[in-house]
C-alpha cells in the first residue's frame, strides 16, 4: 500500500479552491463572450416590403420610432402591430402615462395600426398573436422589431408561431456597464425558458396562460 507522504492531502485540498475558482472564471468569461456574440451582434434584415411591421413591447419611443419610420417614411408595410403589454412597477410615472395615453395607436393615413396586449405578457405571448394575425390575415412576409440584444432570442420565439419570412430589425440602446451584464442575465434566463418550452404556446407548469 502506498502511504500519502506528510502534507501531501493538505496540499491537494489547498489547491482545491484554486481549481474551483479557475473553473468559475473560464465559464464566467466563456458565458460573456457568447452573450456578446449572440446578442450585441445578433443577424439582422435589411428593411424589405413586408405585410406588417410588427414591434415587441414596451413599446419605448425609441423602438415605435424606428417602426414608424419603416412604415410611414420607408414605407415597407401599410400596417403597423404595436404590442402593448402592462406596465412595470419600476417604470417612471412619465413612462405609465406615456403608454396609457397610446398616441402610437392612433390611425394614420393609409396606414392600418392594431395595438394589442399580449396574453401572457412576454414574447411569446407576442408570438402567439403574431401567429393569429398572420393566419387570419394571411402575412407572408412580417418585419419585427426590438432592441439588439433581444434580436435573436425574439427570432427563435416568433420563429415557433410565425411559418412565413420572419425579417428582424432593431433599436440599439447604447447599454453598457450593469445595464448589459443584467441584459446578458435576463436574456439567457429567457433562452433557458425557451429551451423548456419549445412549443409556440407551450407554458411552464404553474404559470398558465392566463384567460381574460
Amino acid at each position: 500500500m502506498t502511504e500519502t507522504a506528510p502534507g501531501q492531502a493538505p496540499a491537494a485540498r489547498r489547491r482545491w479552491p484554486l481549481v474551483v475558482a479557475l473553473a468559475v472564471v473560464v465559464l464566467l468569461v466563456s458565458w460573456l463572450a457568447v452573450c456578446h456574440v449572440a446578442l450585441d451582434e445578433p443577424r439582422l434584415d435589411a428593411p424589405r416590403a413586408s405585410d406588417a411591421v410588427f414591434v415587441l413591447g414596451p413599446p419605448d419611443s425609441t423602438r415605435v420610432a424606428e417602426a414608424e419610420d419603416l412604415v410611414y417614411h420607408q414605407h415597407i408595410a401599410k400596417t403597423l402591430v404595436i404590442s402593448v403589454p402592462d406596465s412595470e412597477p419600476y417604470d417612471s410615472p412619465e413612462t405609465v402615462a406615456y403608454y396609457d395615453a397610446r398616441k402610437f395607436c392612433e390611425p394614420h393615413e393609409g396606414v392600418e395600426v392594431i395595438c394589442f396586449k399580449p396574453n401572457p405578457s412576454t414574447t411569446q405571448g407576442e408570438a402567439i398573436e403574431l401567429r393569429k394575425l398572420a393566419e387570419e390575415r394571411g402575412w407572408n412576409t412580417v418585419t419585427a422589431v426590438t432592441f439588439t440584444q433581444h434580436i435573436t432570442r425574439s427570432r427563435m420565439i416568433l420563429s415557433r408561431c410565425y411559418a412565413g419570412e420572419l425579417r428582424m430589425s432593431s433599436v440599439d440602446f447604447q447599454l453598457s456597464g450593469k445595464a448589459l451584464l443584467m441584459q446578458y442575465v435576463h436574456q439567457s434566463a429567457g433562452f433557458v425558458k425557451a429551451w423548456l418550452t419549445p412549443g409556440c404556446d407551450q407554458q411552464l407548469p404553474g404559470n398558465p396562460k392566463s384567460t381574460s
